[in-house]
């Protein structure tokens, strides 16, 4: 019997929420003007209700590297691709679409893709950025490993607005599994001691998330979890594992039961793109994104011919019909990570 904690995931998402009303917090920040109009335009697209001019979201992949080497994850099987500054992405180029952006309704950035953003030590620059461009809420999510105090200051200083870790276990023995060369008492404390220089430094933001992916080797810890973290951040995301065209283990997960409805109706490209180190337009964040590509990314326009594109449109008008499994890769990603 799936004891699972009680979670608000909803049939055009992949990722349940635990303390999502929190999220609002943000409004006292950004203003509650610019963030309800925001909320509100973003539920519309996330009810594949509208189609927006311009994505609310993009996704930068400011480098392809990570310091784990996690068995769910594609990166641990792509080692030669995240090596050295070459997988960087362009700052230039960076600023060049955010500016364009935020004045078409740019209003949401996520900086990382499938890599580990707390590896380039120049990220603050690009919260800042972002932030003093208009984009009203600017995160990411990262394993932990990295952040320690300084870097956790400048985060907080740059304006970064939430901040995801990635933990997906409750004990030492099975994080070991999930997350081989990481260190799951370093890493609470990293989360533990941003919340306490948050309020230190008299900062509503990052809001702080801690994430489980659930597969068939922790998903008996998620009770115990979420009971650890729920007083200690603000919310609790139990993400459904989506199996990655490559990956250096064979997980799957037995709790995982949305994906296998044939209603379920992703709404990732009514609201967000993402862009890759290697500028590859995509039109989703999971990793079977990489096989659905729109385009190159050239230049800002780059991302309005993208959202624009007919197999953007033809992959909307799909999802909305709940024919998710018409497309191979969505396919994969809705239904892969399933235990028959």
């Amino acid at each position: 019997m799936d004891q699972s904690p009680k979670t608000d995931l909803k049939t055009t998402e992949l990722t349940a929420i635990v303390g999502r009303e929190k999220f609002d917090r943000l409004a006292d920040v950004v203003g509650r003007k610019e963030w309800n109009a925001y909320r509100s335009r973003y539920e519309a697209a996330a009810n594949l209700e509208v189609v927006t001019d311009y994505p609310l979201q993009i996704d930068f992949e400011l480098n392809a590297s990570c310091n784990l080497k996690c068995p769910m994850c594609p990166i641990s099987a792509e080692s030669p691709k995240g090596k050295g500054k070459k997988t960087w992405f362009p700052t230039a180029l960076y600023q060049e679409i955010v500016r364009d952006g935020v004045e078409r309704g740019l209003s949401a950035i996520k900086l990382n893709y499938v890599n580990e953003p707390l590896i380039r030590k120049d990220l603050p620059e690009f919260v800042s950025f972002a932030r003093k461009a208009g984009v009203l809420d600017v995160y990411l999510s990262t394993n932990g490993l990295l952040l320690d105090d300084n870097f956790s200051r400048q985060l907080i200083q740059a304006g970064l607005t939430r901040i995801q870790v990635s933990l997906d276990a409750h004990t030492a023995e099975i994080y070991d599994q999930v997350r081989p060369g990481g260190d799951l008492k370093k890493t609470r404390e990293n989360v533990e001691h941003m919340m306490a220089l948050r309020q230190e430094m008299d900062s509503v933001t990052p809001l702080v998330r801690v994430n489980f992916v659930r597969t068939e080797l922790n998903e008996h810890e998620l009770e115990p979890f979420v009971a650890h973290w729920q007083e200690r951040v603000d919310m609790i995301g139990i993400q459904e594992y989506v199996k990655p065209p490559k990956a250096a283990g064979n997980l799957v997960s037995r709790t995982t039961e949305h994906k296998r409805l044939r209603g379920f109706r992703c709404s990732f490209p009514f609201k967000q793109l993402v862009v890759t180190n290697e500028r590859n337009i995509l039109p989703c964040c999971t990793f079977w994104g990489e096989h659905l590509v729109l385009g190159k990314c050239e230049d800002a326009g780059s991302i309005i011919t993208a959202w624009n594109s007919e197999k953007m449109k033809e992959l909307r008008h799909i999802h909305s019909q709940g024919e998710y499994w018409r497309v191979e890769p969505c396919r994969q990603c809705v239904e892969g990570g399933v235990l028959t």
